[in-house]
């Protein structure tokens, strides 16, 4: 990756310098929001129940 290149933020599209500590989030602001939303179940990731009960 280039030193000075821009990257869009995941949460709000703003951009940002890429050798932010915060990546792949723009602010502190941004993280805190994107984990509100897993804790508040706003997100979900989908499984297969069939593909559980393979590996149990």
């Amino acid at each position: 990756m280039r030193e000075n290149q821009k990257i869009k933020c995941v949460n709000c599209d703003n951009e940002f310098d890429n050798k932010s500590d915060t990546k792949p989030f723009c602010s502190k602001r941004c993280s805190y929001i994107d984990l509100n939303n897993w804790l508040g179940e706003k997100y979900s990731i989908h499984i297969n129940e069939e593909d559980y009960e393979k590996d149990v």
